[in-house]
């Protein structure tokens, strides 16, 4: 292989290099971070949105009627797509959540901001209830949930 054709290939190659990352920053640059409680959350930034938006949010289920023991954990909580830069964006969805055995109207409302050049920090609140049937026949208990929390994600290495 003559000189020439050799400094034509490392130039090809070394652009070819150079353009892999341009490539994966067009598709957008993931995030991670932890919420206050914790648990981990992580979506991908691209054109002022976040994709495959993950994290758990800590939930207290209480009877509002009496009669029955709280409940406390982890709600599992995803979105497709949020635009950063919202504030007290509410949004509802018919999911099965991780206190009950049916479907239920869970309630969210989304703060997603820029804190700085690279960092996103926003709050999440969840709510929902459901019903608990009991003996006698015919009577339930009344169970609201709530969880919030707050997050702060940086780009991942």
């Amino acid at each position: 292989m003559s000189k020439a054709t050799s400094s034509i290939v490392v130039a090809v190659t070394l652009g070819l290099l150079a353009a892999a990352p341009a490539a994966d920053a067009a598709k957008g640059v993931d995030y991670k971070g932890r919420t206050a409680g914790g648990h981990p959350i992580s979506f991908r930034l691209h054109e002022g949105v976040a994709r495959n938006f993950a994290t758990g949010v800590p939930m207290n289920c209480i009877a509002i009627q009496g009669g029955g023991s709280p409940l406390t954990g982890v709600e599992a909580v995803s979105f497709s797509f949020v635009e950063v830069g919202i504030r007290d964006y509410k949004y509802s969805e018919q999911v099965k959540p991780s206190f009950h055995y049916n479907e239920v109207t869970r309630n969210h409302t989304m703060t997603l901001l820029r804190a700085g050049k690279r960092v996103i920090k926003g709050a999440l609140r969840t709510q929902y209830s459901f019903l608990i049937p009991k003996y006698p026949i015919g009577t339930f208990s009344v169970y609201s949930c709530l969880g919030n929390t707050k997050f702060r994600a940086r780009p991942t290495r």
